[in-house]
Parts: C-alpha cells; sequence; structure tokens
C-alpha cells in the first residue's frame, strides 16, 4: 500500500527536512514498503492531493506544525484516505494527541504499521478544524506566539504570559444545545475536539476525537495570584477541576460578542466577526493510528 509524505521544508530548522526525508527512505527501505515523500508546494496543495488520489495513494502523511496538520487534513475530510501526522512543529497539539512520538525517527517507524480510525471534525464559521479553536486569551497568545520570531516552549510560555498581562475579559451569549445564556468577565471560550493545545498543555483532558461532541470550555476570569494554580491544573490534566472553569459539550456552538476580533483554529490566528457558529463534523477523517498505541488509549481518543 503507497504512502505519501508531504514535508513542510519550513517546519523545524532548516536541515530538518532533507533528514526526514532520508529517515523516511531508510526506515521504509529496510520495511520493504512502497514510499514517496516530497516538499509541500503550498501554491498547488489541492491538485497535488488530488493527484495522489487518483493515483491511487490511500496513505498521506503531514510532515509539520499544527499549521502544516490542519491544512491538509482538513483537504482530506470525506476522502477516501488516510491521514497521519509527523510532528515537527512547536507544539505539535494534533500529534501528540493521537499518541505520535515527538522524535521523528520514532514517529516514523510507528507508522509502518499503522491502523486507521474515523475520527470527527469540525467547522468554525465554515471554516475546517480538526483540533481546538477558540476566541479570548488563547486566541490573543496564538497571535502574540505567530508573531514572534523563535518557537519552541519558552517562547510559548512568554507568549502566555504577554497575553495574560494585559487581557481584559470579555462578556459573550452562547448558545449551547439550543439554550442561549450571558456569560460575563470570561477569560475566554476555547472549542475542543481533541485535548490539547500542544505542549501537553490539556485544555479538555476527557474531550474525544469519536464521540460526535464537541467540548466547549469557559474559563471565568481568576485573580493574579491564581495564575500558577491554572497553569498547573493546564499541564497536569485538572483544568476542569479548577472553580474558575465551566465545561459544557454539543454537537454546535453558537458565540455572539461585542466586537469582531481574534480568534484561532488549530492553533493558527484568524480575524473573526462578532458572531461565531461552531458545528461538528461527525466521522469525517479517516486517522491513521500508531502501532504502539494500547488498547485503552486507542479507547481514550
Amino acid at each position: 500500500m503507497q504512502t505519501l509524505f508531504l514535508i513542510n521544508p519550513a517546519s523545524g530548522r532548516k536541515q530538518d527536512a532533507e533528514e526526514t526525508a532520508q529517515l523516511i527512505s531508510e526506515i521504509y527501505g529496510k520495511a520493504g514498503k512502497p514510499v514517496t515523500y516530497e516538499m509541500i508546494d503550498f501554491s498547488r496543495l489541492d491538485q497535488r492531493l488530488e493527484e495522489a488520489i487518483a493515483a491511487g495513494i490511500h496513505r498521506i502523511y503531514a510532515v509539520g506544525g499544527d499549521g502544516t496538520v490542519n491544512a491538509i487534513g482538513t483537504r482530506l475530510m470525506h476522502k477516501p484516505v488516510c491521514f497521519g501526522v509527523i510532528p515537527k512543529g512547536s507544539g505539535n497539539g494534533y500529534a501528540r494527541n493521537l499518541g505520535f512520538s515527538i522524535r521523528t525517527k520514532l514517529a516514523i517507524s510507528q507508522t509502518l504499521n499503522a491502523a486507521p480510525i474515523q475520527v470527527d471534525t469540525a467547522t468554525f464559521n465554515g471554516q475546517p478544524f480538526l483540533n481546538v479553536a477558540g476566541v479570548g486569551l488563547d486566541a490573543v497568545v496564538a497571535w502574540i506566539f505567530s508573531e514572534g520570531k523563535n518557537r519552541g516552549f519558552g517562547p510559548y510560555i512568554r507568549s502566555t504570559a504577554e497575553g495574560m498581562l494585559g487581557y481584559e475579559p470579555e462578556d459573550y451569549e452562547v448558545e449551547i444545545n439550543g439554550e442561549r445564556v450571558k456569560k460575563e468577565k470570561l477569560m475566554g471560550i476555547a472549542i475542543a475536539n481533541g485535548t490539547q493545545w500542544g505542549y501537553n498543555a490539556k485544555i479538555s483532558p476527557h474531550a474525544s476525537l469519536t464521540d460526535g461532541l464537541l467540548d466547549i470550555i469557559m474559563v471565568r476570569k481568576f485573580p493574579i495570584l491564581r495564575v500558577g494554580s491554572i497553569v498547573g491544573k493546564l499541564f497536569n490534566g485538572k483544568m476542569q477541576k479548577s472553580r474558575y472553569v465551566e465545561v459544557h459539550r454539543a454537537r454546535e456552538i453558537k458565540i455572539w460578542r461585542k466586537d469582531s476580533g481574534p480568534a484561532q483554529i488549530d492553533g493558527e490566528p484568524i480575524e473573526a466577526g462578532r458572531e461565531i457558529h461552531i458545528q461538528i463534523q461527525e466521522k469525517s477523517l479517516q486517522v491513521l493510528l500508531p502501532n504502539t498505541l494500547t488498547e485503552k488509549k486507542i479507547q481514550s481518543l
């Protein structure tokens, strides 16, 4: 079964793309399995994916960060092809959720006998996403992080701290499961299909890619002295236990805010209007899971 790896040459160090291509060639060559790999030309990505599917390629891997994963994965929704991820970005939230190693050689080895599973995706004002979207503080952090020159956990934490320092909570109206309510002084609203933003920052540790529902996480304004506690819960998987956090589940969510402003989908900053409409796209993508996952982990996805 033919496998195609699409490598983003802009992810990681300059020499990473060539080293990754070499590893793919070596690992698949030793396993005696056919493989194709190439650098992504984003200007003709739609055409390249159509060509690959028409040629009978059944497995396509995105090699890059969350932006690359979104660009390729959302284009393969409702298509007769399986999608996989080799994490080469900063946060690598979706890849971590699926269980792929952030060590490139191991991640490539995990693909050799990867098995497909159908998962949900979602749309944000009609724009598809795979993992997590949101408005409020996390969208501001995404903007700050995207404009920085450096990547990695340290710059991400600095971007988060910078965003928190000057952020003013907002008022929203939210419709969940047909019930419309007002929510005042929220730090933000995250819409989670997967569990985390990246770096193992688990905004919704119990979210599932296969349950046909989205988790809505609303974070109320909290005292500055509670920042350490909130961040601790975010990274140890206990965010939902905070008294400042409210979690709901729904297939469809509508959000109204005072003004247009920043939002983020799969970690990429975007501008969005006053009204936001999010919908689940149930069982819309065939995702490849690492061959090292336990049955318990698979059931938790």
